[in-house]
């Protein structure tokens, strides 16, 4: 709360600004405020209606009530900052603004007895503090007692002056005594006994003020007045200074007076020893000799300076020998070590070090470790003492004097004190000569076990906060039951969390549920819809809808925008969890919404065998599980949102992380599981865990930032992303990134104040996650590109993100595709140990290494000289069926290949695969026949390749041999990650197939043909390790397959029907090619999945430019929509040249480009089941000739006036090549345009004649193209 000021003569010079703290104070001075300008009550009251047969002087009076009601909205519109403004912006009377503003901060009655437990624990074990004043102490307490009242208890004068009386310090005792035996408590004011105290502690003060002469001679570590104690102990130690600086001293008694005559004498100096240079015969200030960098006063102290842990700074000088024992250390010439008996001032302690300690009485005693102990030095730094032993018997702390003489430290002993000095002559310690002969130096030992209480209360808070406020005893349970990975130890403190009691004010517990619990999964689902909400979230949705399992008690939340979709989400939700889970819904219960009362929502449930349970009218408590669960939802999203003071609209995002966090939270009803652990069977890990709307800092990748910009933007954490990134939202650039490259300050958040209101149309950006150091299982045929940046090796973005793009609200919840694919990353293990205690994955780990073995892929053996072994690592990945059920799962053991090193480890990486239009050419080929087209596919291909050099890999994490571990393995054959791992398998199975009697062709490496006549011909196409085959005679096929599989261990795939995302769909007229789903998911991807459909894939004659004034578009969204586009065009001829011109304005696109490519979606969404046909003989208007076409544009590129060139090959009636692209040169004219198109086809007519020549299928002859 702020005080702002006012000119008016009408207010206040000065009105309270309330900032969302410290409303019972605002709403006191207000009220004050409000009555003086005669306007409480109609706060209060607010405006009463104005009868239709009313007089005149009602009317009158109606007038100047409302005119008073404007006046009070007005003030209170000047006494809110603009956060708090932004609540009650809509209400146009004061009371309506007043009691919102009450509703908000003021609590109801539960919340404000949750807050006077607190208040009262808080006075009852106040006391005041040594160094407090009776003022300040006074102040403190009717603070706390106002605090009190404003939640309902006002305590008596008597009780508060009791108070005081019992918890003065023992200074205080005498007047206590006096004031309770000679005055009457209970007619005693507050004021009265303030002044008494006060009267009586400056007396105290007075007195004690005589002493301080005495004091001020003493050097001693507790004064903070350096400036006054240095002045005296110059008094002192310069006695021969001149009377101009004796005036200067302060405290000066009267024997330092009668001196004064005594400074003008001349002073022998020949006993007197430089700071400085240490030599006699001057003062320091006389010294010419180079300053030395040293504290000069005879109060020793630190020099500045260090951070390293050596003993050059080392201990505090103190002087004082009366200080606190158990601080006090002495300076033994005759210890031989440095000793203490307190353990927790241990920095580290060494427990294996042991040393036999003999007394001067002959006792001996063993010490139980050496370590280090941390001190404060005097200027506020810690610095070390080494090799300190630990003896627990000893009461007293020796520094051996020897062993610092053993580190080069010096010491000289003269006038009674002892001083050190360290190599370069700067002292480090100053003691006197105590009474019974010793030195001792009081030295600040910082007790690092009380260091650890401080910061594990720092760590207990951070953790509640990252766990969107989970009460400790859950967090504990968490921890102590080992439930989740990445928990440390936690404790529960004993102050209140302020957010949780102002967001998790709740109504009465609802009653158990007289069910009984579920025996399996999906057996009884729960439902309810939760909304509508005040504020849309940021994409737009109104509601959210929450299903929780019984068995699991795991959450999934969807955000809605309507009630009506609840039908829909419901029936993906039913599709997802069947086929993750293997189980089937039985039962749903819900409320009587309307949205789950319709006739299809009826219908549905009927057929599917699903029982329908819905509550009686306005009994929650029948529903009590999703009811509790949506409260639960609330209260942790309210409490995240105003732990940050983030604006509401970030309800979605807050509710979703809270759901991930729930699923992730003990809960009653399952025996030390988490409902993820019950769902999944995998122990989450919450070491990843921030807190929500702190602020992070997010790493700008190098293609987004010029050489100047920073490297970093500041961003708000909004949730997490299945990959184990972050979801981080820009307030200034108003859109939500997906970033792992992250540094977060948890201690702070956003400033909403500015610009908290005009936020719309948030847009989303998937960054590129760079998976460094994590081995994808990618088949490449190509050594990466040397490019102009640091790092040369190639990145690939994660397969994952490829298939699927988070919407706003959407980055935890269970939407769609987007929750399928969540719940696929979360089914696959992050760590080695999340696999190994999950008996399939650890099954399919084993089987991975048994086909390793069978291959006889490596040897045991020891690692040759100067080899280096590479690391391997394991890679899981959990296969799925076309429709998304779980296929199988697979653990891929790889070596780390971006550890090797050419001309070493590695020669030659290049394996030729078939190209898309070789098998587009054989399939047309096998249609027009008639013939079969079969799928081989080759278990684990990689490991049948031999190698030619000599590598060794380390043994697989988890499955080192017992007693051998110090062992390699020596690679016969290729392993999954290895650069010459493709070639090495495509070198082994071309031997194969040679020794079968194929052919390779010459014109396509990756097609193999046998046989010389349509009766045993046989067309092979490679693709890594799919295979496609095809021929005339169905027996000599299926001889081959037999052949095939004895070799390599292979998979039958049946006919071809899914090949490359390409789906072959036989039917009674040919195969017809398409990739509806693909489509689809392109739409869902980019958001345009519910857009208008487009007639036509362009605008006609449109003409783009990158020549524009249009406004910079995200570069990284755009390339992402034209690759995909692009891989479409593998099937949809009627892309390829819209695609093509617009793939010219990837380096800068604009806003004009997106608008084009979004046109291409568009008509996307109206053709996606489009595709081409590759007819059969019977349904072919020609023979199976080849021919083309081609054409070509002229200077329609703006920017530099190329052609584009175009051309089509069919086969038959079967299209099977096609391209759209920039000539290489400038035309002259179109009839030039013309020739250069031509020429472009005439080299495709080229290789597909060969390679039709070469396939002894097709009567080739001279190739006609249609210019």
């Amino acid at each position: 709360m702020a005080n702002q000021t006012t000119t008016s003569s009408q207010f206040p010079a000065n009105l309270p600004v309330f900032k969302g703290e410290n409303y019972d104070r605002w709403c006191a001075q207000m009220r004050v405020i409000l009555r003086f300008q005669d306007c409480l009550e109609i706060v209060t009251d607010g405006v009463g209606e104005l009868a239709e047969d009313a007089d005149d002087e009602a009317r009158t009076l109606h007038k100047e009530t409302k005119r008073k009601d404007a006046k009070s909205l007005f003030i209170i519109h000047q006494c809110v900052d603009p956060n708090v403004f932004e609540k009650i912006i809509e209400e146009e009377t004061s009371k309506g603004a007043w009691d919102k503003l009450k509703d908000y901060y003021g609590g109801d009655e539960k919340l404000k007895g949750i807050k006077l437990q607190a208040l009262r624990r808080q006075y009852e074990t106040m006391q005041m503090e040594e160094k407090e004043s009776i003022g300040e102490y006074m102040s403190r307490l009717l603070s706390l007692t106002n605090l009190m009242k404003s939640c309902g208890e006002a305590l008596e004068v008597k009780s508060k002056i009791q108070k005081v009386l019992r918890t003065l310090t023992e200074k205080f005792d005498h007047i206590v005594v006096a004031i309770e035996e000679s005055k009457d408590l209970s007619t005693m004011k507050i004021e009265e006994l303030q002044a008494s105290l006060e009267a009586h502690e400056l007396r105290v003060k007075q007195r004690s003020s005589s002493k301080a002469v005495e004091q001020a001679l003493q050097a001693k570590v507790q004064n903070k007045n350096h400036k006054g104690k240095d002045k005296c102990k110059k008094k002192k130690d310069d006695s021969e200074s001149s009377s101009k600086n004796s005036k200067n001293q302060a405290g000066e008694s009267s024997k330092g007076n009668q001196n004064k005559k005594n400074f003008k004498k001349k002073v022998d100096k020949k006993d007197v020893q430089c700071y400085n240079c240490q030599k006699h015969g001057h003062y320091a200030r006389e010294c010419h000799s180079k300053k030395v960098d040293r504290d000069d006063k005879d109060e020793a102290q630190f020099a500045n300076g260090g951070g390293s842990e050596s003993d050059d700074s080392l201990l505090m000088a103190i002087t004082n020998s009366d200080a606190d024992k158990s601080n006090l250390w002495y300076l033994d010439t005759g210890c031989s070590n440095h000793m203490t008996g307190n353990k927790k001032w241990f920095l580290k302690l060494d427990d294996s070090v042991r040393r036999s300690i003999k007394f001067a009485d002959n006792s001996q005693i063993e010490s139980a470790g050496m370590g280090t102990v941390s001190v404060m030095r005097k200027d506020g730094h810690e610095s070390v003492i080494n090799e300190v032993l630990y003896v627990p018997s000893m009461t007293s702390n020796l520094i051996s004097l020897g062993q610092l003489l053993e580190k080069g430290y010096e010491m000289s002993m003269a006038n009674r004190e002892l001083k050190i000095y360290d190599a370069k002559s700067r002292l480090i310690l100053k003691a006197p000569l105590s009474n019974n002969r010793t030195f001792k130096a009081e030295i600040n030992v910082i007790d690092h076990h009380c260091l650890s209480l401080i910061t594990n209360s720092e760590e207990n808070w951070k953790w509640h906060h990252r766990y969107g406020h989970l009460n400790f005893k859950s967090l504990s349970m968490l921890q102590s039951k080992d439930m989740v990975h990445g928990l440390p130890q936690i404790k529960a403190p004993s102050e209140v969390c302020g957010e949780c009691c102002a967001a998790k004010q709740a109504r009465n517990s609802f009653k158990s549920d007289l069910h009984m619990k579920s025996a399996q999964k999906l057996e009884m689902v729960y439902s309810d819809v939760c909304g509508p909400f005040e504020e849309k979230s940021i994409g737009g949705n109104n509601y959210f809808l929450t299903f929780i399992d019984d068995y699991t008690r795991h959450v999934w939340l969807y955000l809605i925008e309507k009630k009506s979709d609840v039908f829909t989400k419901f029936k993906k939700f039913k599709t997802l969890v069947e086929k993750h889970s293997g189980c089937s819904v039985k039962k749903l219960r819900t409320d009587g919404g309307g949205e789950y009362t319709s006739h299809e929502f009826a219908k549905f449930c009927e057929d599917e065998g699903i029982v329908h349970e819905i509550t009686a009218p306005y009994t929650p408590q029948h529903n009590g599980v999703a009811e509790r669960k949506n409260r639960s939802i609330m209260n942790m999203a309210r409490s995240m949102l105003k732990a940050k003071n983030m604006p509401h609209k970030f309800w979605g995002e807050a509710t979703s992380t809270a759901v991930y966090i729930i699923n992730r939270s003990p809960t009653k009803k399952l025996q030390e599981k988490t409902p993820h652990e019950a769902w999944t069977g995998l122990k989450p890990s919450v070491n990843h865990l921030r807190i929500f709307g702190s602020l992070s800092f997010r790493h700008v990748p190098e293609q987004n930032r010029r050489k100047l910009d920073d490297r970093s933007q500041q961003m708000i954490l909004l949730g997490y992303h299945p990959t184990g990134a972050y979801k981080l939202y820009s307030p200034k650039e108003n859109k939500v990134v997906i970033s792992r490259d992250i540094k977060f300050d948890e201690s702070k958040g956003w400033d909403w104040i500015e610009g908290s209101s005009s936020m719309p149309n948030t847009e989303l950006v998937l960054e590129e996650i760079d998976e460094t150091g994590d081995v994808q299982d990618i088949l490449t045929n190509d050594e990466p590109n040397q490019q102009l940046r640091r790092s040369t090796r190639e990145r690939v973005q994660s397969t994952r993100l490829n298939n699927f793009e988070i919407f706003p609200d959407q980055a935890i919840t269970a939407d769609g595709d987007l929750f399928n694919e969540a719940m696929i990353a979360e089914l696959e293990p992050v760590t080695l140990d999340q696999a190994l205690n999950d008996s399939k994955w650890r099954a399919a780990m084993q089987e991975e290494l048994k086909s390793i073995e069978k291959n006889k892929t490596w040897e045991l053996m020891h690692n040759a000289v100067n080899k280096r072994p590479i690391d391997v690592k394991w890679v899981f990945k959990l296969k799925m069926k076309p429709n998304g059920e779980i296929a199988k799962y697979k653990a891929r053991l790889v070596a780390k290949g971006f550890l090797q090193k050419h001309g070493l480890d590695y020669n030659e990486v290049f394996a030729p695969v078939a190209r898309l239009e070789t098998i587009r050419l054989v399939v047309a080929v096998a249609s027009y026949r008639g013939w079969t087209m079969h799928q081989l596919d080759v278990k684990s291909a990689f490991l049948n390749g031999p190698l030619d050099e000599e590598v060794y890999v380390k043994q697989p994490p988890g499955f080192e041999i017992k007693g051998q571990e110090h062992k390699v393995f020596r690679l016969r054959k290729a392993l999954y990650g290895l650069k010459q791992a493709p070639r090495a398998w495509n070198k082994r199975i071309d031997s194969f197939l040679i020794k079968l009697k194929f052919t390779k062709c010459t014109s396509e490496n990756g097609v193999y043909v046998k046989g010389t006549s349509n009766e045993d011909l046989i067309i092979l196409c490679l693709y890594v390790d799919d295979l496609l085959i095809t021929g005339s005679n169905k027996n000599v096929l299926e001889k081959f397959k037999v052949d095939i599989m004895k070799e390599f261990e292979m998979s039958d795939l049946g006919e071809l029907s899914y090949f490359l995302g390409m789906e072959f769909v036989k039917t009674s007229k040919g195969f017809f090619l398409h990739q509806k789903k693909y489509a689809e998911d392109i739409l869902r991807r980019f958001h345009m999945n519910n857009c208008n459909a487009a007639i036509t894939p362009m605008e006609t004659g449109l003409k783009l430019s990158k020549d524009t004034n249009e406004e910079l578009v995200d570069s990284t969204l755009y390339k992402q929509i034209i690759g995909s586009l692009r891989y479409l065009c593998n099937t949809r001829i009627d892309l390829c040249h819209s695609v093509g011109l617009l793939s010219r304005f990837m380096s800068e696109p604009r806003a004009n480009h997106l608008i084009a490519v979004k046109r291409i979606l568009r008509y996307v969404k109206g053709t996606s089941g489009h595709g081409i046909l590759l007819p059969n003989q019977s349904n072919s208007s020609v023979k199976l000739r080849a021919y083309g076409y081609s054409d070509s544009d002229w200077g329609g590129d703006k920017d530099d006036r190329k052609s584009t060139a175009g051309y089509l090959f069919m086969l038959g009636n079967s299209p099977i090549s096609w391209c759209s692209k920039k000539q290489d040169i400038v035309a002259l004219s179109s009839c030039e345009a013309e020739y250069v198109a031509a020429s472009f086809a005439a080299c495709q007519a080229n290789w597909l004649e060969m390679l039709l020549t070469e396939l002894k299928t097709v009567e080739v002859t001279k190739m006609r193209l249609l210019v």
